[in-house]
């Protein structure tokens, strides 16, 4: 695009007739010599606009005159009848997403930690556990596989809720007689049925109660999931909760699946069809 249109009288190999009767959608603020030789230069521009992009090659004489017929020698690349102009887009116009690290990483070694897969009923007072852990993932998780700077993987379906709550879930693991206790994020989980949600968790990024961490090297006394209402109390009658004001026949049976998986340091998880069928 040329930033104005020039008033310019030459003799060239081939005569070519230029009417300017338009006003160029893009005005440059330029200081112009009479009788001065130019070479006019195309000028990018960060919004594209509809005048057919064209390279020129003139001698000419400027005037201050915006609009005149030019006699000019001029080589064009443009087809002067073209109603499609090509648009040069901007510097930012193509925008690049980086993934996140853990979007690229290829699988390591996984454990299966938890798989409840029965309804949770008022006898498990709002805290269904595994009382011992399962024993492929009850082992050290520092060494020779670093699962204890790794990630965990959630996931819950609900199958059935007597009246489909706003909950909130996490899962929790309790060592040294349970006064070590350790817990993921909590997830928002209807109790619409069909309802599925994934999360996941980096180990040395769980809540630790008092502050304290699991002993990783050490077997865990049981791994468990915490029922909440839609505020984060426990729906519950453990520690005088009663239930945080709930009805729990509106909440249990809860039938469910809740699983859990432990993924080592710097891995990437390998998905959830290895393990839900």
């Amino acid at each position: 695009m040329l930033p104005g249109t020039p008033t310019a009288t030459g003799t060239a190999t081939a005569t070519a007739t230029l009417a300017s009767t338009a006003t160029a959608t893009a005005t440059a603020t330029a200081t112009t010599t009479p009788s001065a030789t130019a070479t006019p230069t195309d000028t990018p521009t960060a919004t594209p606009t509809d005048t057919p992009t064209a390279t020129a090659t003139a001698t000419a004489t400027t005037t201050d005159t915006p609009t005149a017929t030019a006699t000019a020698t001029a080589t064009t690349n443009a087809t002067p009848t073209k109603t499609t102009p090509t648009k040069t887009p901007t510097a930012t116009a193509t925008v690049t997403l980086t993934p996140s690290p853990t979007a690229t990483l290829p699988p390591g070694d996984e454990l299966l930690v938890f798989d409840w897969n029965v309804p949770v009923t008022k006898e498990h007072r709002g805290f269904p556990w595994d009382n011992p852990p399962l024993a492929g993932a009850n082992i050290n998780w520092t060494t020779p596989i670093n699962f204890a700077e790794g990630t965990l993987y959630l996931r819950v379906e609900i199958f059935d809720q007597p009246v489909p709550q706003s909950m909130k879930m996490e899962f929790c693991v309790w060592q040294a007689n349970n006064t070590l206790e350790n817990c993921t994020a909590r997830a928002a989980v209807s109790g619409q049925t069909g309802t599925v949600v994934t999360w996941s968790t980096a180990v040395k990024k769980m809540w630790k109660k008092d502050g304290q961490p699991i002993n990783w090297a050490q077997p865990r006394d049981r791994n468990g999931v915490a029922i909440r209402n839609s505020q984060g109390d426990p729906v519950s009658n453990y520690n005088n909760w009663g239930w945080s004001g709930e009805d729990p026949d509106e909440w249990y049976p809860l039938d469910m699946r809740f699983t859990v998986v432990v993924v080592e340091k710097g891995a990437g998880f390998s998905g959830w069809d290895n393990y839900i069928p």
